[in-house]
């Protein structure tokens, strides 16, 4: 009966939701970057602007399909899931799925009005609710682990942030990368992201503004890292547990220097 009880505490998480608490952070990020690009650098970089809102909104959907894929209970009982709007704001979860369902809706809007030609003070007003909501959904992520039960090693005031930063990364990454990418498989639909790709310069010096934000985000991001693992109450498990191999070790520090590369 105790193991039944020990087992039944323990928290499982699948690849499918890791998945979804990937794709929500990087929504969250590559939102951010395309939004602060188009208010603080208004057209020179509309493209990337552009990018990063498709990209974030594309992200989002793509997450809450693998959200209720996980949740199996779609097929039985699909409106169980409206029971998380109902307990808010008591419960984390039901915060949780108030801001991503805002996001979700502002990141629609937001792509709405840049294939429309939306006027831009308007569009700029939208963006500035979502990279609020945005950061709020990327730092979600790092808080639900946070409040984990049975996993001291999440349990940090330092790991919110480290999921910003890396959706930012992340996103930032996407951005850059959807624009060749549209630019080849959809040249109709995206006629600015091919002419920006034919423009090699054009593009080289949009690569070259990626870099100027993302180098210092790296830097930062690591010492965030050395914080939180410094800070988290399973520590010690890193330099004295004997179920750590050589391996994790190598992987945590490609982790950390794979990106300056």
């Amino acid at each position: 009966m105790r193991r039944e009880v020990a087992e039944m505490s323990e928290l499982t998480w699948g690849p499918i939701l890791a998945g979804y608490l990937f794709l929500g952070g990087l929504a969250g990020g590559a939102y951010m970057v395309g939004a602060l690009t188009d208010l603080f650098k208004k057209e020179k970089y509309a493209v990337l602007s552009k990018s990063g809102i498709l990209a974030s909104f594309v992200s989002i959907v793509l997450g809450l399909v693998l959200l209720v894929f996980d949740l199996k209970r779609f097929e039985v009982a699909p409106l169980v899931i409206l029971n998380a709007y109902r307990r808010f704001p008591g419960s984390i979860m039901a915060v949780g799925t108030w801001i991503i369902t805002g996001f979700t809706l502002v990141s629609l809007v937001t792509v709405v009005l840049w294939y429309l030609d939306g006027h831009g003070l308007v569009r700029k007003i939208v963006e500035v609710i979502g990279v609020i909501l945005g950061l709020a959904t990327a730092a979600y992520t790092g808080i639900l682990l946070s409040f984990a039960r049975g996993v001291p090693f999440w349990h940090s005031g330092f790991l919110p942030w480290l999921f910003v930063l890396s959706g930012l990364l992340t996103g930032l990454a996407i951005s850059v990368l959807l624009i060749p990418i549209a630019a080849v498989f959809m040249p109709k639909a995206f006629g600015d992201f091919k002419s920006t790709w034919n423009a090699t310069p054009e593009y080289l010096e949009l690569v070259g503004y990626s870099d100027d934000l993302g180098i210092p985000m790296i830097f930062i991001e690591t010492a965030v890292m050395l914080l939180y693992l410094v800070t988290t109450p399973s520590t010690g498990i890193l330099w004295s547990g004997s179920g750590i191999s050589l391996y994790f070790y190598a992987y945590l520090l490609l982790a950390l220097l794979m990106p300056l590369a």
